[in-house]
């Protein structure tokens, strides 16, 4: 299965309503929330790999720049990633090796910005009061993780194609403050729910 994607089918998987309204409460807030989505090629047959390598940081894009981050978060991240990867049979291919697959996390974040109502003000106008609300406003950033395995065994030289075999996306990660236990049972939960990302070619 080929995969291409965008910024904008990205921004399909996980849809953030705005709108006038009050910012939601904190109970409510999709960046607390921690929700793991996978998807994988289902004609792809692990068994034929065997090596993968792992990138060394986060790439964090936003609607102004695209950076790579390294801090605790992330390397927690890119840790429990490789030890999911070597529990499943995968070996971390060396640095001279041509891995089977490659895998990088990148870090989608957005700000959105909420406009909401006060209460009734009004001021006299030809004997009339005409009403003003007042408009406040609140921001709040929120950010979702996606964990990408790259095929580097069948790609297209020519057009230097990858083919996108598994990747697990993880909402609110990297948004909030999480613990290095939330980090890590959320990456593993990404695994859990693709128990066909194994191999047996060693």
């Amino acid at each position: 299965m080929k995969a291409k994607f965008s910024l904008f089918m990205l921004a399909l998987a996980v849809v953030f309503v705005t709108g006038c309204t009050k910012y939601p409460p904190s109970s409510d807030r999709l960046l607390e929330d921690l929700a793991v989505i996978t998807q994988y090629d289902t004609k792809v047959d692990f068994n034929n790999y065997k090596t993968f390598s792992i990138a060394d940081g986060v790439i964090k894009i936003t609607d102004k720049d695209t950076t790579v981050i390294n801090n605790q978060a992330t390397a927690s991240i890119l840790n429990q990633i490789e030890k999911n990867m070597l529990n499943r049979g995968f070996v971390k291919a060396a640095t001279a090796e041509k891995p089977d697959f490659g895998i990088q996390v990148v870090f989608y974040e957005n700000t959105y910005l909420y406009a909401y109502y006060g209460g009734y003000w009004g001021y006299p106008y030809y004997g009339w009061y005409y009403p003003y609300y007042p408009v406040y406003y609140s921001s709040y950033t929120a950010g979702m993780v996606d964990i990408e395995l790259l095929d580097l065994k069948y790609m297209n030289p020519d057009k230097q194609q990858f083919y996108l075999r598994w990747n697990g996306y993880i909402r609110g990660l990297l948004t909030g403050s999480h613990t290095t236990a939330e980090i890590n049972a959320s990456v593993d939960q990404a695994f859990t729910q693709t128990p066909q990302l194994k191999t047996t070619a060693n």
